[in-house]
């Protein structure tokens, strides 16, 4: 309990202004069930204002990004573990569509993996992992993105940004959809390393071969070209046992991009074998690692623990309520995804405290980590004993009214977009057009 209260007196120190309402309104999210709306949350024991104070709050909120960014490290570092000394995270984005709000400001759109071009909001996702036996996690940080803006250059904001927080050693792991422009963040970092996930089709470079002294011509920067689909003569190859199942890894190492030729790193190759030793899948899983250091084992590990980050995803949108703010005020969006990562961390910071409830039908394991779920339903009772640093509600007396001569800023008017010219109307008997 002691945690959780720490965790809520350094997230109230982040609110500049509606902090108690904000606080309120983050412990009714992460306790709540279901909600088909955002207003339903102000049904919630916990929320103590009424609801119009709840769109307020959510517009009005103003939030010190470095001090929430420390909170967040904060409480994941205590309950999240590592993976021999080296702390992981993981970067990703989802998409929220917004089909009906074609006038929404920031609305981006993105071709999805069953080709349905979708519009909305996509959403950059910084965590850390939790444990490796669940898929717990914690969230660093979550960004809109803009039109402007790339997976790649969000997770190398985030990573510059989580990296200056302490010199433990970092490893963070992306997906086959970021590119290799991350490296130009990456080399502004001291204390992370990368494992990201590449395609069977790239190449790679060896370093280059010593120029003979004498020689003209400048001294070349790549060496021999190193393709993936005809690697071959891996350094170091072992199998090893993941979740009980034999995981064939292989490394090549001193390979860089072309782009990117300061930046050496190693190549694994991961297969999953049947019991014949034939790989299970037809395709292997390529990594790219600028850590050069660990064990290849270890970076094995970290890139398939990635997956608790997606289950994440999906618990958010379920039982969070991640998609189901409709609101045309950006602002109030953005705050409201920055509440459902709040809601997340508050789960995590009483995961520890509270009692894995099994249903009558299962076995009782008193010694199992609850899951997520399980965390939520027991959040009311938890949140209700907690001592937070959120102030009683005062009655707000009779309003005064608008100050004399005020007039609301009016609502900004989207014309309407036209992909052709409009026509001119013409007579049906002669042609003659009637605007003449």
């Amino acid at each position: 309990m002691k945690k959780t209260e720490q965790f809520l007196k350094s997230i109230y120190n982040s609110l500049d202004k509606k902090r108690d309402s904000y606080l309120e309104l983050g412990m009714a999210l992460a306790s709540t069930d279901h909600i088909d709306s955002v207003v339903e949350l102000s049904e919630s024991p916990l929320y103590t204002r009424k609801h119009g104070q709840l769109y307020k709050t959510l517009v009005g909120v103003e939030i010190d990004e470095s001090l929430w960014l420390k909170a967040n490290h904060d409480v994941c570092s205590k309950t999240c573990e590592t993976l021999s000394g080296i702390e992981v995270y993981s970067g990703d984005s989802t998409f929220i569509k917004r089909k009906d709000a074609k006038t929404l400001e920031g609305r981006t759109m993105k071709k999805l993996s069953n080709q349905e071009i979708a519009k909305g909001h996509e959403l950059y996702w910084t965590m850390r992992l939790s444990e490796r036996s669940n898929s717990w996690a914690g969230v660093m940080q979550v960004d809109r993105m803009t039109r402007d803006d790339t997976v790649s250059s969000m997770a190398g904001r985030h990573m510059k940004a989580i990296d200056v927080l302490n010199t433990n050693k970092k490893l963070f792991v992306f997906d086959a959809g970021h590119g290799q422009d991350i490296l130009k963040d990456y080399q502004e970092c001291k204390h992370s390393d990368i494992v990201m996930r590449l395609k069977g089709t790239q190449r790679f470079f060896k370093p280059p071969v010593t120029k003979p002294k004498g020689s003209k011509g400048r001294p070349p920067t790549h060496g021999p070209m190193f393709k993936l689909s005809k690697a071959s003569d891996p350094v170091d190859q072992r199998v090893v046992s993941f979740k009980g199942k034999p995981l064939r890894i292989s490394y090549w190492q001193d390979l860089h991009y072309e782009k990117h030729s300061a930046v050496q790193g190693r190549i694994m190759k991961l297969e999953f074998l049947k019991e014949s030793g034939e790989p299970v899948f037809q395709k292997p899983i390529w990594l790219f690692s600028t850590d050069t250091d660990s064990d290849m084992e270890i970076l094995a590990y970290a890139y398939l623990w990635r997956s608790s980050h997606e289950l994440s995803f999906r618990f958010m949108k379920q039982h969070l309520a991640l998609t189901k703010q409709k609101s045309p005020d950006v602002t109030s969006c953005d705050h409201w995804y920055q509440l459902v990562a709040l809601a997340m961390n508050l789960l995590l910071s009483i995961r520890d405290s509270v009692q894995a409830q099994a249903r009558p039908w299962q076995p009782v394991d008193l010694d199992k980590m609850p899951s997520q779920r399980q965390a939520q339903k027991r959040a009311l009772s938890f949140f209700s004993q907690v001592e937070s640093p959120i102030r009683p509600t005062r009655p707000a007396g009779k309003g005064i009214g608008r100050h004399l001569g005020f007039l609301p800023t009016p609502r900004k008017v989207i014309p309407v977009l036209r992909k052709t010219p409009k026509r001119i109307k013409k007579c049906r008997s002669c042609g003659v057009p009637l605007a003449a």
